[in-house]
């Protein structure tokens, strides 16, 4: 299995934040909208998203992945805050009140077994899912931190181009890491398992 093919559920389950932040940037980049109104726009398609993603996948019996419940919770109601509040420095917290969520999310839940190819989670320890998903959820919380940071010291703009880009390129970079990690423990343990030595 290719690590897009790994990708795919988790890129799926966190599309409504994922759209989010694209057509935050469009709005704001390709169209230069004003900051408040760009995140309206990105508001409206993120929840849209994230509800017809839902409806898509009870119509077809799928399973909805606990991510993207939170994805599309966090979204909704985050977003009908903003349209409410009207608040520019309640938009830039936003990420972070995101990131916390998934930090926290990530730090009480076994969520990555069922994102792991089961050739590959049949040879991972118990005790190696569980570190990684709690250095996930250290990783998330110290985004939340940051962008208050940026939120704070930076302009509306440079602010936007981190919380956009940044984070999902870290994100996106360490997967690919731990894809490569997990598969090459997963191939020496079940090669020490066949060829019937200790691992």
């Amino acid at each position: 299995m290719s690590p897009l093919q790994v990708a795919k559920p988790i890129i799926l389950d966190l599309l409504a934040a994922i759209a989010f932040a694209a057509a935050f940037f469009v709005a704001k980049r390709g169209f230069d909208a004003p900051g408040l109104y760009a995140v309206y726009i990105a508001t409206f398609v993120g929840i849209g998203t994230g509800l017809a993603q839902l409806v898509l996948k009870k119509v077809t019996r799928e399973a909805v992945g606990p991510l993207q419940w939170l994805s599309l919770g966090v979204v909704l109601i985050l977003g009908l805050m903003t349209i409410a509040l009207h608040d520019e420095h309640f938009i830039k917290l936003k990420p972070s009140v995101i990131d916390l969520a998934v930090g926290l999310f990530m730090a009480t839940r076994d969520w990555m077994t069922p994102y792991i190819p089961a050739e590959t989670r049949r040879h991972l320890s118990t005790s190696l899912v569980f570190r990684a998903e709690k250095a996930w959820a250290v990783l998330m919380i110290g985004f939340a931190v940051v962008n208050v940071a940026v939120a704070f010291l930076a302009d509306f703009g440079t602010w936007a181009l981190y919380a956009t880009f940044i984070p999902t390129l870290i994100i996106v970079g360490l997967f690919f890491v731990q894809y490569v990690v997990f598969k090459r423990i997963a191939a020496r343990t079940a090669s020490a398992q066949h060829a019937g030595q200790p691992i």
